[in-house]
C-alpha cells in the first residue's frame, strides 16, 4: 500500500477537536487546551458531539463519535484532527469506520493512549501517516517539559522534522544494534488488544515503540511475553521504549513473595522476554502519558541507532511524512 502523507499545518489553519473515546471530564481543562492551540496559531473547531456523555465513560454513543470522526475528515476547512482525551471506548468505532472517507480526505490525525486503537488501523488500512502525540486536555505551557512538548509537536506537524529526534533526557541503549524500519506503536495495552483481531497490524519491517501508565512490573512482564508468544519479536526490526508513567509496585498479594526474592527492574523484564532476538532496543525515550513527550509519525521510515549498551542511543526520522 502506498504511503499517504497529510499536508503540513500552517499558521491560521482550522483544526478539528473530537472525543472518540472518553467524555470531557473538565471543561476548564478543555478550554485551557483550546486556548493553547490558539496561542500556537491554529483555529480550533469543536466537533458537534465532542461534549456528549453516554453510559458515563463514553463521549456520546458510537453513532455520535463516528459522526464527528467522519465529519471532520470530510470537512475541507479542517486541516488536522486532535482528540480531547483517551479512555476505553475507541475500539467500539473500528467496525464502522468508513476508511474510504479517510483515504480520500487525508489530514493529520493525532492522539495517544486509547487513541492508539485508531492511529494504527487508520495507518494500516489507508496508508495515511498518523501521529502519536498530545491531546487537548493534556496540553501544558506552564512547565519546561510542557513547552518542549508543544514546540516539538508544532515543528513535527508544520516542518517535516526529519533527522535525529531531539531528546529532552538521555535515551539509553538497552540492546545494541542499528536498524531501519517503519514506525508503529502507542500504548502497549491497547496495542495488545489489537492482536488476533482484523485490525492487528503487519509487524514485518516495523520499529515498535510503546509506552504505558499505571501498570505493575508483573503486568508489563506479561505484556512482553504476549508479544513474544504472538511472534511479534520475530518480525520487528527494533524497539523503542518510552515512558512508563507511575509504575506501580508489585501487587499487594505478592508482597510476601517479593520479600523472598527481589522483583526485577523493567529493563531486565524486557531483556528476558526478548532473549534470543538481536534487534536493537532503545529505552527511556521521551514520549508517553507525561511531559516531555515527542510527537512520532506512525507509518514513516525511521532509524534506530543503539551503539553500545548503557550508553545513549537515538531515533531518527528518515523520510518526509508530510506534503
Amino acid at each position: 500500500m502506498d504511503t499517504i502523507r497529510p499536508s503540513k499545518l500552517k499558521l491560521g489553519d482550522v483544526v478539528g477537536v473530537i472525543s472518540p473515546s472518553s467524555p470531557v471530564v473538565s471543561k476548564r481543562e478543555l478550554s485551557r487546551g483550546l486556548k493553547i492551540l490558539e496561542s500556537l496559531g491554529f483555529k480550533p473547531k469543536l466537533g458537534p458531539k465532542a461534549l456528549e456523555i453516554h453510559a458515563s465513560y463514553q463521549a456520546g454513543t458510537r453513532k455520535d463519535r463516528l459522526y464527528d470522526l467522519h465529519s471532520m475528515f470530510a470537512d475541507d476547512e479542517v486541516k488536522a484532527i486532535f482528540c480531547t482525551s483517551g479512555g476505553y471506548a475507541s475500539m467500539q468505532l473500528l467496525p464502522d469506520i468508513d476508511w474510504e472517507i479517510i483515504r480520500k480526505n487525508p489530514k493529520i490525525f493525532i492522539g495517544y493512549s486509547d487513541i492508539t486503537t485508531l492511529l494504527i488501523p487508520m495507518s494500516e488500512r489507508t496508508g495515511l501517516v498518523t501521529f502519536h502525540g498530545p491531546m487537548i486536555q493534556g496540553l501544558d505551557k506552564d512547565t519546561k517539559g510542557g513547552r518542549y512538548t508543544l514546540n516539538n509537536m508544532k515543528n513535527t506537524l508544520m516542518k517535516n522534522q526529519t533527522g535525529r529526534l531531539p531528546a529532552y533526557t538521555e535515551w539509553k541503549v538497552l540492546k545494541e544494534g542499528k536498524a531501519e524500519g517503519t514506525l508503529i506503536g502507542g500504548n502497549l495495552n491497547v496495542l495488545l488488544s489489537l492482536i488476533g483481531t482484523p485490525y492487528e497490524p503487519k509487524w514485518d519491517g516495523k520499529i515498535l515503540f510503546w509506552e504505558e501508565v499505571d501498570e505493575t512490573i508483573e503486568g508489563l512482564d506479561n505484556y512482553m511475553w504476549r508479544l513474544r508468544i504472538a511472534k511479534v519479536f520475530k518480525k520487528i526490526e527494533g524497539m523503542v521504549v518510552g515512558k512508563v508513567t507511575n509504575l506501580q509496585s508489585i501487587e499487594e498479594e505478592n508482597d510476601k513473595l517479593a520479600e523472598l526474592d527481589k522483583p526485577p527492574v523493567l529493563e531486565d523484564v524486557i531483556l528476558r522476554a526478548t532473549e534470543g532476538y538481536n534487534f536493537p532496543i532503545l529505552f527511556g525515550a521521551d514520549f508517553g502519558h507525561d511531559v516531555p513527550s515527542v510527537t512520532l509519525p506512525i507509518g514513516a521510515k525511521a532509524l534506530i541507532n543503539c551503539p553500545t549498551p548503557r550508553r545513549v542511543g537515538a531515533l531518527s526520522i528518515e523520510e518526509k511524512y508530510l506534503e
